[in-house]
């Protein structure tokens, strides 16, 4: 993935390789997650989309790595999305990951609120540079390239890529139905390979 599509500078996101049961151990919980909050009609009406970006902080020190889940709404009356400290533990205990969650609604990434907590938090940084997992009307796609194009924010890229990256393989959300096809199509080929 381009660090700064479009007019701004270009640079990759550092690529993590993860081993492939955790990562789809970790995918597995996150569209769990998702689809408990897509079976709430009203959450669903309000949720524009999610965007991820992972963290790794291993040249640091001995930090897990990070998923960061952002999930963007359309509606101030959106119930922000938590996970309990067990799931939070289960995740860990199940992946060997961290996994933290962040709500914003979008309007805070117009232009006039656009400069609101710049160079605090990386909201704009995650949305711009990270994964979009969920877009319910493409909108999330369009806010995505209207920040990558935003050459303002350039300057805080730096900062916040340092301990960026992409996981090897990807973090997914997969709908019940394809887990459901997956399952079936790994069973099969466990099957295959054994005969």
């Amino acid at each position: 993935m381009k660090i700064g599509e479009g007019n701004s500078s270009m640079e990759e996101l550092r690529t993590v390789h993860r081993d492939e049961k955790s990562i789809e151990r970790m995918n597995y919980l996150i569209s769990n997650k998702i689809d408990e909050i897509l079976s709430n009609n009203q959450q669903k009406n309000f949720l524009e989309g999610i965007v991820y970006m992972g963290r790794d902080f291993s040249q640091i020190d001995s930090s897990k790595p990070e998923v960061e889940l952002m999930f963007i709404y359309n509606d101030k009356n959106f119930e922000p999305i938590e996970l309990t400290k067990k799931e939070i533990m289960e995740i860990l205990s199940q992946t060997g990951m961290n996994i933290s969650i962040m709500n914003k609604p979008d309007w805070y990434y117009s232009l006039e609120g656009r400069f609101q907590d710049r160079g605090e938090h990386p909201w704009e940084f995650i949305v711009r540079h990270g994964t979009i997992i969920y877009d319910k009307s493409g909108k999330l796609k369009e806010l995505q390239t209207d920040l990558q194009n935003d050459l303002t924010l350039d300057n805080y890229t730096l900062f916040f890529s340092n301990d960026s990256c992409e996981f090897e393989p990807p973090i997914e959300y997969i709908p019940k139905q394809y887990r459901k096809i997956r399952a079936l199509n790994t069973s099969t080929n466990k099957i295959a390979s054994a005969s």
